[in-house]
């Protein structure tokens, strides 16, 4: 296993930290490499700009600094009765494919999406992710869009060899349930998991162990300091979650999320040193 970070960790979104809300991509690259990263997951709506002059400049920092640029994240939502809208997302998803492969990126991050009909996320995270339809729709209607949209987003991604990885997330993918619905939907070798280890707030191992087969990267929140948008306490117990990681074969990136209160450097090195020490106990 690799250790890497999301430049997310860098720049919490929504998070009133002067230090962060001034930072660009291209101040991540010297600072992973400092903090001993192997790699970076980009966030697509942290980019300045969708040109290639842009584009291949972040490749040129993470060749100089020796980085992998090893995915792209993608903030997408199908779940929506509107099919131009769905349409305007898939679209979307297809340009983030696209750049990745000019990046180098081997995996695309992509959501199962949610219905907005709660909007504070607070009372979301008091419902643990989970939120009604829309009036006249169901969670099975929404599930087939999400399998109808990714099979045609998979159509560009496999012209480029990348894998589409749908992350366990909130709204539809609240559960490992919801995320082996629209996995199995799909049906596809190029179709697969991002374990979130932060994300289930109710058997949260049984869970994470549901859709180790089929994990190709890992999102491993840290909240050092206490959690900024919930009070989740301590970290997950990474000895387990990397044990149960090499006993499914899993080989891919740990990826770091910190979303703790704790200097974002203080965080990340952190982080480094709790996956580090999983990794050599396990």
């Amino acid at each position: 296993m690799r250790i890497g970070s999301s430049s997310y960790s860098f720049k919490r979104l929504d998070f009133d930290n002067p230090a962060e809300s001034q930072m660009k991509l291209v101040d991540i690259f010297p600072l992973a490499y400092q903090f001993g990263l192997d790699g970076l997951e980009l966030l697509a709506v942290q980019f300045e700009s969708t040109d290639d002059d842009y584009i291949y400049k972040l490749k040129r920092l993470a060749i100089e600094h020796s980085l992998d640029i090893y995915a792209i994240s993608v903030h997408n939502n199908f779940v929506t009765p509107d099919e131009n809208k769905r349409k305007e997302e898939i679209e979307k998803v297809k340009s983030w494919i696209k750049i990745a492969s000019k990046l180098g990126a081997s995996i695309v991050r992509v959501f199962g999406g949610r219905w907005g009909t709660i909007t504070d996320f607070k009372e979301l995270m008091a419902l643990e992710g989970k939120e009604p339809p829309l009036e006249g729709y169901s969670y099975e209607q929404g599930i087939e869009w999400n399998v109808q949209a990714f099979k045609e987003c998979l159509k560009e991604a496999k012209k480029h060899g990348i894998i589409l990885a749908i992350e366990n997330h909130w709204g539809l993918t609240y559960s490992a349930q919801g995320v082996l619905q629209i996995l199995n939907g799909v049906n596809d070798e190029w179709f697969r998991v991002i374990l979130d280890c932060g994300n289930f707030r109710e058997n949260t191992y049984e869970q994470l162990e549901a859709l180790m087969p089929y994990t190709v990267m890992v999102h491993a929140k840290t909240y050092f300091g206490g959690g900024i948008f919930y009070d989740y306490g301590l970290n997950p117990d990474y000895v387990r979650i990397i044990r149960s990681l090499k006993e499914h074969g899993f080989k891919g990136y740990l990826s770091i999320e910190f979303e703790g209160k704790a200097p974002y450097d203080e965080g990340i090195l952190a982080s480094v040193q709790l996956l580090k020490n999983a990794i050599m106990i396990s």
